[in-house]
C-alpha cells in the first residue's frame, strides 16, 4: 500500500465523531505532516537498513470494536503481571480484563480515550511536545489516528512500588489491522514509578502496531520503563519512546525485542535539567527471517548529566538486526559522562547485524566513550562444554544465555524479570526442541 492508503484511512477516521477542536487540530497536523513526508524508502538514510517495503505489504486499517473472547482471557492470564494494568486488543481498550485497583495515592492510570475527555488541558500541554509529528513519518501517522492508549500521571512525591502494566495484544480481524497506541507519562517532582509495556500476538492475522510513548520527568523524579515486545511471526511493529528529564531526574529504559517479522524500536531521550541520569538498555533476539531494528538518540543538552547505554543482539538463521545509536553532547553540556556500547552475537552464517554507535561532542570538558563488537560463540568454550558431556545444542544455548544475561540481570528480581527470562528461553538455540 502507498502513503495514499493511510491518508485515506486517516481522513475517514477523522471524519467520524465529535471531538474537541484542539484534538482535531492535533490530528490534522499529524495528517498534514504525514502527507508531506510520505512513507520512508531505503533511500532515506535513517531507513536504509529497514525493509520499508514490508510496511506497505497490506492495507492495514484500525478497527472500531473488538470482542474479548476466551483466547484473549487466556492470554491475559498468562501475560499479566501482579498489580494495576490496562489491556488492549488490536488497539482497543478492554475494560473487563483491566485492573485499576491498587494504585497508590497520587498515581492515576486511565485509558487515553477517557483522558481525552477528562484531562484535555494536561494533554494539550503534553502531546507532541517531545514526539513532534514533523520529526517522523510514523509519529505523524500515530498523531493523525490518535484515539487510544494510556495516560499515567504521578503527583509530586507519589511513589508506585508495584509495576504498572500496559498489555497490548495483536490479534488481527477480518482484514489487516493497524493499532496506533499513544502512551503519555507525566511524573511530578520527586515521584517514582515502574511502567511495563508488553506487546504480544494472538493468532496469525496480519497486524501493524505503530506505538508512541512520551515521558515527562519532573525534577528529581524517577521512572523505570520496560518494553517487552514479542508479537507474532507475521506482525509488524514500530515503536518510538520520547523522554524529557528534569533536574536530578533518573530514567531507565530496558527494551527487549523478540517478536515480529519486522520490529523497529526507537528511543529518543533528552536532558532538560542538570544532574540527570539516563540508562538505555536493549536486547534483541532474532531467528528465521526476522528483522529487528534498534535506534537511540540521546541529547546531552545541559551540564553535569550522565548516561549509560548497552545494546546486545543475538541473531540466528537468516535474521538481521541493526543498532544505530547517537549521543549528542552540546556545547554547553560540560561535565557530561556518557558511554555507549553495542555487542552482537551471530549464531549462523546467514545472520547479519549492522552496528553503528556514534558520538557528536561539542563540549571540551567531558568523559565519553563508545564501542561495538560482533562475534560468534567461542570455539574453546564450546569445546570445553562438549568435553564434559553437554550436547552441542545445550552448549550453544548455555553460552547464548550467558551472553544475554547481563541485560536480564539489569531487571530487578520479580515478575518482570521472570517474564523476560521466559521470553528469552523461547528464543534460545534449541528452544523448539526444548519446548516440544
Amino acid at each position: 500500500m502507498s502513503a495514499s492508503h493511510y491518508v485515506d484511512v486517516a481522513r475517514s477516521f477523522q471524519a467520524r465523531g465529535d471531538v474537541p477542536a484542539w484534538l482535531q487540530a492535533f490530528r490534522e497536523e499529524g495528517l498534514s505532516q504525514f502527507q508531506a513526508r510520505g512513507l520512508p524508502t531505503s533511500k532515506d538514510e535513517e531507513w536504509k537498513y529497514t525493509p520499508v517495503a514490508t510496511l506497505s505489504s497490506h492495507p492495514f486499517q484500525p478497527v472500531r470494536d473488538v470482542s474479548a473472547g476466551e483466547d484473549v482471557a487466556q492470554a491475559v492470564a498468562r501475560l499479566a503481571l501482579p498489580g494495576p494494568r490496562l489491556v488492549f486488543v488490536d488497539g482497543r481498550f478492554v475494560p473487563a480484563l483491566s485492573v485499576l485497583t491498587g494504585l497508590p495515592r497520587g498515581v492515576v492510570l486511565k485509558p487515553l480515550s477517557q483522558a481525552l475527555r477528562e484531562d484535555g488541558a494536561l494533554l494539550q500541554e503534553t502531546l507532541g511536545q517531545f514526539s513532534r509529528p514533523s520529526a517522523h513519518a510514523f509519529t505523524s501517522l500515530n498523531a493523525a489516528l490518535l484515539e487510544e492508549g494510556a495516560l499515567l500521571t504521578l503527583a509530586p512525591r507519589a511513589l508506585s512500588e508495584v509495576p504498572v502494566q500496559l498489555l497490548f495484544l495483536a490479534r488481527g480481524g477480518d482484514g489487516p489491522v493497524l493499532a496506533s497506541p499513544r502512551i503519555v507519562v507525566v511524573a511530578g517532582e520527586g515521584s517514582e514509578a515502574t511502567l511495563v509495556e508488553t506487546y504480544a500476538g494472538l493468532g496469525t492475522g496480519a497486524t501493524f502496531t505503530n506505538a508512541v510513548t512520551e515521558v515527562s520527568l519532573g525534577d528529581n523524579a524517577s521512572l523505570r520503563h520496560f518494553k517487552l515486545q514479542a508479537e507474532g511471526d507475521t506482525a509488524l511493529h514500530l515503536g518510538g519512546l520520547y523522554s524529557r528529564q528534569g533536574r536530578d531526574s533518573r530514567f531507565q529504559s530496558h527494551a527487549f525485542s523478540f517478536g515480529g517479522a519486522l520490529a523497529r524500536n526507537e528511543v529518543h531521550a533528552a536532558f532538560a535539567g542538570e544532574g540527570g541520569e539516563c540508562v538505555l538498555n536493549g536486547l534483541f533476539v532474532g531467528r528465521g527471517t526476522q528483522h529487528l531494528d534498534n535506534r537511540t538518540d540521546l541529547d546531552h543538552a545541559v551540564p553535569h548529566c550522565s548516561s549509560r547505554e548497552l545494546y546486545k543482539g543475538v541473531l540466528d538463521d537468516r535474521s538481521r538486526g541493526t543498532f544505530h545509536g547517537k549521543i549528542l553532547v552540546r556545547e554547553d553540556a560540560q561535565k557530561t559522562d556518557a558511554s555507549q556500547t553495542s555487542r552482537n552475537l551471530l549464531l549462523s552464517e546467514g545472520a547479519q547485524v549492522d552496528a553503528r554507535p556514534q558520538l557528536e561532542i561539542f563540549a571540551d570538558d567531558v568523559k565519553c566513550a563508545h564501542g561495538t563488537a560482533v562475534g560468534r560463540l567461542d570455539d574453546n568454550a564450546l569445546f570445553y562444554l562438549r568435553s564434559r558431556g553437554i550436547s552441542k545444542v545445550d552448549a550453544e544455548r548455555m553460552l547464548t544465555q550467558a551472553f544475554a544475561s547481563e541485560l536480564v540481570r539489569a531487571v530487578p528480581e520479580g515478575p518482570v524479570r521472570a517474564r523476560v527470562e521466559a521470553l528469552l528461553a523461547e528464543k534460545l538455540p534449541g528452544s523448539a526442541e526444548v519446548m516440544g
